[in-house]
Order: C-alpha cells, then sequence, then structure tokens
C-alpha cells in the first residue's frame, strides 16, 4: 500500500499505521538515519510506536490519537523511507492537529521535542 491509500479512518494504535505501509529499510542505522521519519517498518522495529512509547505513553496520552495525528501526518507528509521528512517537520504536523485546550500535555511535549529537533 502506497502512502497515498492510508486508510485513517479506524486507527486504534500506532501499529494500525506502520502495518498498512510495505517499506524495506536498507539503510538500518545509517549515517543520518535517526534524522528523518519512516511511517513503515520493516522488522520488529518500529519507529514511530518507539516514539509513542518513549514520548506521549509516559504522560498517559491515549494510543489512538496519537496514532490517528501520526497517521494523518504520515497521509499529508508521506514518508517512507524514501523521502526525505524530518522528526521536526513531522511533529509540527502533529502539533497542528491538536488544540492547547483540549490537549495541554500533549502541545508542551510537541513543542519540547520541536525544540530539541529545531537545534539539531
Amino acid at each position: 500500500m502506497s502512502v497515498k491509500n492510508l486508510d485513517c479512518s479506524n486507527i486504534q494504535n500506532v501499529v494500525n499505521v506502520t502495518d498498512q505501509i510495505d517499506y524495506k529499510d536498507k539503510k538500518s542505522g545509517g549515517s543520518g538515519d535517526a534524522k528523518f521519519v519512516s511511517c513503515g517498518q520493516d522488522g520488529n522495529y518500529n519507529e514511530l510506536e518507539n516514539k509513542f512509547k518513549k514520548h506521549f505513553e509516559p504522560l498517559n496520552v491515549k494510543e489512538s490519537l496519537i496514532a490517528m495525528i501520526m497517521c494523518k501526518c504520515c497521509k499529508s507528509l508521506k514518508p517512507t523511507g524514501k523521502e526525505k521528512i524530518s522528526w521536526l517537520k513531522f511533529y509540527e504536523c502533529m502539533k497542528k492537529r491538536l488544540t492547547i485546550e483540549n490537549h495541554p500535555k500533549t502541545i508542551k511535549k510537541l513543542d519540547e521535542l520541536i525544540l530539541y529537533h529545531s537545534k539539531r
């Protein structure tokens, strides 16, 4: 499945997003690889799920919310491994889909991540 055909209508968890995208990681751990987003993963390592568990799960943010936002950003930015989409652009995309009134903890975390990646 290509990213343009990504179905975000029934997303409950991050794996629902990454399972829809066929991707072979030919540069795993390669130079500069960590700067770029991959919405699909080959093998056991799931980059988006790792980011959810590291940054959002400790805040008790619902996985379904983050997964839905990640899906929409994957669909609009199309980072499948060939494209070079930075984490900065991806986190900015995620932030645009939330409001401070409804998701202050998540916005604060995204602001921290955006600041961190803007300095890299």
